[in-house]
């Protein structure tokens, strides 16, 4: 079997899936939630949703502010 390799800090998809199992949101107004392939969660607001998003930043001195909007705004864009 062929296997990919791993950028890093990243888990296989397998061993991520299996750990975000273990954590399903038990809460119904959560329309998406931790899973392999989404950057974001969907939650139902009642007469709006909001897609709630973080990601870590590093290697980003100079232009922090611009590069933690850029890279989240992005994210939640394609939501």
């Amino acid at each position: 079997m062929k296997t990919t390799p791993l950028l890093p800090g990243k888990l296989p998809a397998a061993l991520l899936a299996e750990l975000l199992g273990q954590e399903a949101p038990t809460d119904p107004r959560v329309l998406i939630g931790p899973r392999v392939g989404e950057d974001a969660a969907v939650i139902d607001m009642g007469d709006r949703l909001l897609i709630a998003k973080s990601d870590p930043i590093t290697f980003a001195t100079d232009a922090i502010g611009y590069y933690a909007v850029t890279v989240n705004a992005n994210d939640i864009a394609v939501m």
